[in-house]
């Protein structure tokens, strides 16, 4: 094994459960040779990658690992980072993707991926909609406090179609149901014969409210094909909240 992979081994042993550890209990999980480990250590402890705590002879990830964590996000904007699994869920599933932000009391499509089926269902990037009557827009007024989405919701609520919700109660319901299951779906609502599912998360540097959904034609929307969806657009959501938590 070489030193460069001596030190990534090392590096992998923190975590966040564990985010300082012993010269001696790094030498036992490695298996390593104590020279080794001790030659690689100081090298990283030199460079600002670890840092030594000398009273309970801990280490921990250092500044430079820090500074390079910054840049790296600095170079993965959320939104790109966003669109680039978005993308690769419309491959998969062959239909139109969305990215979406509130604006005013609208939600607003940001980003649009188109998808590959000839039966894809897209609009134009700047179509603005109730929030309310989309699987995005509920799953973005999901994050928002109770108090905060009756504000920013009309009561009554603007009339979109039978199939929306068409008071604040049937709309607390379904959110509380978002909320609850990670789930939003909508089906015959902006768009006859569409159906979508969507999520939201927040971009960890500005706080702002990003809605992601894809759409399909209703024919399509089996059990088995919503849950395919579901399950890409839940991963999609875990992988990048956890890409983005603060180490």
């Amino acid at each position: 094994m070489s030193s460069l992979e001596d030190a990534v081994a090392i590096l992998a042993c923190f975590s966040l459960k564990e985010p300082a550890l012993t010269q001696a209990e790094l030498t036992r999980r490695l298996g390593r040779p104590k020279a080794t480990i001790s030659r690689v250590m100081r090298t990283l402890r030199e460079s600002g990658i670890l840092e030594f705590e000398p009273t309970r002879r801990l280490y921990s990830p250092g500044l430079r690992l820090f500074e390079l964590g910054q840049i790296c996000r600095t170079n993965h904007n959320f939104l790109d980072m966003i669109q680039k699994r978005l993308e690769d869920i419309c491959r998969v599933g062959g239909h139109t993707g969305y990215i979406t932000v509130f604006d005013g009391t609208d939600m607003v499509v940001l980003r649009i991926v188109r998808g590959s089926s000839p039966l894809a269902i897209s609009t134009i990037p700047g179509y603005r909609v109730p929030p309310h009557a989309t699987s995005s827009g509920r799953a973005m007024l999901a994050l928002l406090s109770d108090e905060e989405w009756r504000r920013r919701i009309a009561d009554p609520l603007p009339f979109v179609s039978p199939n929306s919700p068409l008071s604040h109660m049937a709309l607390e319901h379904l959110i509380q149901t978002i909320r609850e299951t990670s789930r939003s779906y909508s089906c015959n609502e902006t768009m006859p014969g569409a159906c979508s599912q969507g999520i939201a998360m927040r971009d960890p540097d500005s706080g702002e409210i990003i809605g992601v959904a894809v759409s399909y034609p209703e024919s399509l929307a089996t059990d088995e094909f919503k849950q395919m969806i579901g399950q890409l657009l839940e991963q999609m959501q875990a992988d990048l909240t956890r890409r983005t938590s603060p180490l």
